[in-house]
């Protein structure tokens, strides 16, 4: 006799299925002739754990939630639906009748595809901890011969279905032996978590994620329906052989994967930011009106012994039929995601379908070529960020020879974990490519490694002594005396983790402002800011022998604390006016040094042993008495400038109908200016007197005005005229300061160049003394610092 399955449905009937299953609570109606009748069934409901959902004149809606294992079988059937299987169990009363026509076993999930049946057995845990599976790995070895030989009997042998029985688990710790065993007879153990990767991704990849998911827990074994064989032509570049056929895109789709990563949540970011769902419907869409796509999707196939049935040569050129191989994800994409994965999105039935798509497949190319061409490829098209670019080559330069790379990668990869690890005070913080900016999840990858190899934590890269001396990464405190990447990597995080969680504990209401009003510590610049605080203090920390490199993590931090503890007291109870003198001081590298100073400062006031020289320096050099100064120069300044440039300009333009205005001033700055003074609403005034000082510097250089000008305010001698006339803008930054007393004093440096620039305007402007053009009046200032990304 031969072993039969029971009812599975398809169409209609699973459609409908899936409306019950896919719901999280049971529902009924309950009805009664009264309505005191209908309030004692729903108090009995009630009683029995039902509560009431929508109520109606004669009747009740009456909803309870599903029972935790039910409900672990449903989501693990909801979810196959939603990857595309196309014919299921109904309910949970799927029997698999055995070979001698007696035995019966119930299975809990039966999900079939046009090359695959996946079998699943759900158990879960209702306090969590330890729990054995060797009961379900006994049923599955006890049922798998009948199972198999029930689909045979029902599909045909000719079918090639690949049979899979696998575990559904949720709040279990598998025991090491039952995981074990299960490995060794290729039963995968689907946990909660990989049920919400799944999930989520089938969000994005709507029906092409069964394909990512065949890839993972069919890995490596042969799957005999996906075989392909496609014509072909064969070439070589260097050592390196392509291939280059047309193919169906849904047989692509079968092999195809987008990520290297192959934990259950780390690769899903990574198809996010790959794949972006709105551009994968509009190219769906496009798809459906009948558009086609001219240039290459391509591949790399990693599989050993292509098989090529050669038919004609030509020269190192050879044309044949190309045999695909028959496993899933054996075909990383490495250009043309969207052309491939958006006929996901098409509402095509892939059976009916007739396209084609243009394919290049490379041969086993080695990861680390695989990624370079992907970079390559996507930066030169401008597709792909920079923070992309760092998350796929960290895993992959992690161990590279060269100490740069090495580098990059490690903190590349710290920081990645601190934005996953569900322990890390960044956790979901990190603004990554193609996700949406909000107050918390501001922070970005760029920032943060710049951050921390500019202050040397993992180490510094140096060249050994001698002519032919080595480049090698010397460890700093936060890398590992081994200088092993992954060690130092695993240091890294778990310090950095420590260190910042003094910070998010300490000032817990400041630190979860982000960058919202009144928040710094939780943003770029100010956690760049306590890098270089952390840098300084174990400087500090080291002046007495002590070898912090030498130190584990939590011993690094303990040491670190009593220091960083005085900025921590600061922020949990600052002021909004005294955060605003953190955030105000600018974006550039410049104003972090500055903070990082204010907040060596702060620990100094608290802890007078750290006594740092550069400490004392920044003190010296903040000015108080000399801002009050510097701003009464600055409001001259400004009305020196009105006057002359205002009558300068009337008198060569005229003064009929306001031409002045119209011809000798921008338009951008007419409009700023109207908009002030329509806002202002003082009609008593004229609406040129609503311009900003830093209009100046565009009104002096508009078109022909320099000319007008250049007699009196060149104070630099050659150069072009918007370079020439840069101090008013400077001066306009540095009014800013002086008008905020949030922002701090100016420094002396600061001080003295309005001085300068103070004196030169009451000579030569308000003077009206010629400068010759030739000779520097004004000497460079600092040079503009780049900005934090």
């Amino acid at each position: 006799m031969t072993a039969t399955l029971g009812d599975l449905v398809s169409g209609d009937e699973l459609r409908s299925a899936y409306g019950l299953r896919s719901k999280r609570v049971d529902e009924k109606t309950v009805t009664a002739a009264s309505a005191t009748a209908l309030q004692l069934k729903r108090e009995a409901e009630e009683h029995d754990g039902w509560e009431l959902a929508k109520e109606n004149k004669r009747s009740l809606r009456m909803q309870r939630s599903k029972p935790e294992d039910r409900q672990l079988e449903d989501d693990v059937w909801t979810l196959f639906y939603r990857m595309g299987f196309k014919e299921m169990n109904a309910d949970r009363n799927l029997m698999v009748i055995g070979k001698d026509g007696s035995s019966r076993r119930q299975l809990d999930v039966f999900a079939k595809d046009d090359e695959t049946v996946f079998i699943v057995e759900c158990t879960h845990s209702r306090d969590g901890g330890a729990k054995s599976i060797k009961g379900l790995l006994d049923k599955i070895e006890a049922v798998r011969e009948d199972v198999i030989a029930a689909v045979k009997a029902k599909y045909g042998r000719e079918s090639k279905l690949k049979v899979k029985l696998a575990i559904a688990t949720r709040n279990v710790d598998i025991r090491t032996a039952d995981r074990d065993r299960a490995a060794t007879a290729k039963v995968p153990i689907i946990t909660e978590a990989d049920l919400e990767y799944f999930q989520r991704l089938t969000g994005i990849l709507k029906v092409a994620a069964r394909y990512q998911f065949l890839g993972r827990y069919l890995r490596e074994e042969k799957v005999e329906g996906l075989r392909t064989s496609v014509p072909a032509t064969r070439g070589r570049v260097g050592d390196t052989t392509f291939y280059s056929f047309l193919i169906s895109p849904h047989d692509l789709l079968r092999i195809a994967y987008i990520s290297h990563m192959g934990r259950s949540n780390d690769d899903l970011e990574t198809y996010q930011r790959m794949v972006k769902p709105t551009r994968l419907k509009s190219i769906g869409a496009f798809i459906d009106e009948g558009g086609t796509f001219p240039t290459n999707i391509v591949v790399n196939i990693k599989r050993d012994g292509l098989r090529f049935d050669l038919k004609d040569r030509y020269g190192d050129t050879a044309t044949g039929m190309l045999e695909l191989p028959g496993q899933y994800g054996s075909a990383w994409v490495i250009d043309g995601q969207h052309r491939l994965y958006g006929y996901a999105y098409a509402g095509r039935d892939a059976e009916e379908d007739r396209s084609v798509v243009s394919v290049l497949a490379y041969e086993n190319l080695p990861s680390t070529a695989e990624i370079k061409m992907f970079v390559d490829i996507n930066t030169q098209q401008v597709k792909v960020q920079s923070n992309l670019v760092k998350e796929l080559v960290s895993n992959l330069d992690i161990e590279d020879e060269d100490p740069r790379k090495r580098l990059e990668a490690v903190c590349a990869r710290a920081v990645l974990n601190m934005g996953s690890d569900n322990s890390s005070p960044l956790k979901d913080r990190l603004l990554l490519t193609g996700d949406d900016k909000t107050n918390k999840r501001c922070l970005t990858l760029t920032s943060l490694v710049d951050g921390i190899k500019g202050n040397n934590l993992v180490g510094k890269v140096q060249r050994l002594s001698g002519r032919n001396g080595a480049t090698v990464l010397q460890p700093g405190p936060l890398g590992h005396l081994s200088a092993n990447a992954t060690d130092s990597m695993r240091k890294l995080q778990r310090g950095l983790q420590l260190y910042f969680a003094l910070f998010a504990k300490g000032a817990p209401d400041h630190w979860d402002l982000g960058d919202a009003k009144g928040g710094y510590l939780g943003t770029n610049l100010g956690l760049r800011a306590l890098l270089v605080l952390l840098r300084k203090i174990v400087h500090f920390v080291e002046s007495d022998g002590t070898r912090v490199v030498s130190s584990s993590a939590e011993d690094l931090v303990e040491l670190v604390q009593p220091y960083a503890q005085p900025v921590i007291d600061f922020f949990a109870s600052a002021t909004a006016n005294e955060v605003t003198y953190f955030r105000a001081r600018g974006s550039s590298l410049a104003s972090v040094d500055q903070n990082a100073l204010q907040m060596m400062a702060i620990v100094a006031s608290a802890k007078p042993d750290f006594d740092l020289p550069e400490i004392r320096e920044y003190l010296e050099s903040q000015d108080a008495a000399g801002t009050e100064q510097a701003r009464d120069m600055i409001l001259e300044i400004h009305k020196i400038l009105y006057d002359d440039v205002v009558s300068t300009l009337k008198a060569h333009y005229g003064e009929t109908r306001d031409s002045w205005w119209i011809t000798g001033v921008p338009k951008q700055v007419r409009i700023d200016c109207d908009v002030r003074y329509n806002t202002e609403g003082d009609t008593s005034r004229d609406r040129w007197q609503s311009l900003n000082l830093i209009d100046y510097s565009q009104i002096v250089v508009y078109e022909g005005n320099w000319d007008l000008f250049k007699g009196r305010y060149n104070f630099y001698g050659k150069g072009p005229k918007a370079k020439l006339a840069r101090w008013i803008g400077r001066i306009s930054r540095l009014r800013n300061i002086t008008t905020h007393v949030e922002k701090g004093p100016l420094s002396r440096d600061q001080v003295e160049y309005v001085r300068d620039v103070y004196t030169l305007v009451k000579r030569h402007i308000e003077g009206e003394e010629p400068v010759d053009g030739k000779t520097q009046l004004l000497f460079v200032e600092p040079e503009e610092q780049r900005e934090v990304a």
